[in-house]
């Protein structure tokens, strides 16, 4: 029979009192700053701060009368989470990809990452600190996957991205960059420009929307010319960082790690976590560039055709055991992203 271990899994008292006086702090000024108009902007107001008392009162009450449980079985944790609806997601043991501890003073936390996300086990919402021990340990027992420590680490090393030690791990080239890069920068520029434009626009009527819907409404506002130049300024700032960049500079170089149970991807600040049964194909396919041959590891995932660099042909080797090992089919008719498009 599946024995459960429970343990409470709640927010600290101490950040639950702090975000009672927020909401009600923001539910008071809502009511203060209704005073002052009439119609449906006051109404508007009231509304907004009937919402933050819900919130203040809720977040007490769930607090007081519907704990939360953490529940770890012999095959998977159900683990709660959400706000302000609770939501019990179950993770199998055989889907953690990597595990790591957060050491932050006494801010202990366990983050364990599937293809699915990444779930935090913070000791503070655990009711003692030996509590959260027995946890880690058992996730770490059923998981099979060893915590060890690790002391001042270098960029790149593998542990910054948790446990266990990968099975093959590279820096992406730095010709990976630069070939992705020429292809874009080469293309006729009429395209990506219309592109541009069209973002820029949504940019700037998502910004501009909520002033329009107040001059409406007759509630003073910024000038109609200083408003529309700086919508125009920020709309073009948010064009240029996560759009245009984002065509002219596509890719940089990243950290691959293969693990028994998933790859890793690590973008620098983000991290890309996959599960290989998520993977329909794969595909190593041969580019020239600078006089010298660029490998690249195409992955099959749903309708997304993702690319990784390989360093040499002895990782590409490998790759081909693992993937032969894991019994993921082989692809050779998958195309890279850029060239499956006009």
């Amino acid at each position: 029979m599946n024995q459960a271990c429970r343990y409470g899994f709640n927010l600290p008292w101490a950040a639950a009192i702090l975000g009672v006086i927020f909401y009600a702090g923001l539910s008071i000024y809502m009511v203060y700053l209704a005073r002052d108009f009439a119609g449906v902007v006051y109404f508007g107001f009231i509304t907004l701060s009937s919402i933050f008392a819900f919130l203040a009162i809720f977040m007490i009450a769930r607090r007081l009368v519907f704990p939360r449980v953490l529940e770890l079985h012999d095959d998977a944790i159900v683990f709660p989470h959400g706000f302000p609806r609770t939501r019990i997601t179950r993770i199998s043991y055989g889907d953690i990809i990597r595990m790591s501890e957060g050491l932050a003073g006494n801010n202990h936390g366990l983050c364990i990452v599937t293809a699915r996300g990444t779930f935090q086990i913070a000791a503070s919402y655990l009711p003692n600190m030996e509590n959260y021990r027995a946890v880690k340990d058992f996730i770490s027992s059923k998981s099979s996957i060893a915590m060890g420590h690790c002391g001042l680490l270098k960029h790149g090393d593998w542990r910054l991205f948790g446990f266990p030690e990968p099975i093959l791990h590279w820096v992406e080239p730095e010709d990976w960059p630069r070939y992705r890069t020429r292809l874009a920068t080469s293309k006729p520029l009429l395209l990506p420009l219309a592109k541009a434009l069209w973002f820029f626009t949504r940019c700037f009527g998502i910004i501009i929307l909520p002033w329009f819907i107040l001059r409406l409404c007759r509630v003073p506002t910024a000038p109609t010319f200083d408003y529309i130049c700086l919508s125009s300024a920020v709309a073009f700032f948010i064009t240029l960082i996560y759009h245009w960049l984002a065509t002219i500079w596509p890719v940089h170089a990243t950290v691959i790690s293969f693990r028994n149970r998933g790859i890793t991807q690590f973008f620098g600040k983000q991290t890309r976590d996959l599960n290989y049964h998520d993977l329909s194909g794969w595909t190593v396919v041969e580019r020239q560039f600078e006089g010298r041959a660029l490998h690249i590891l195409l992955l099959k995932r749903r309708t997304q055709i993702i690319e990784l660099a390989l360093p040499d042909s002895n990782t590409r080797d490998r790759i081909v055991q693992i993937f032969h090992d894991k019994q993921i089919s082989h692809s050779p008719d998958l195309i890279p992203s850029w060239e499956s498009h006009p």
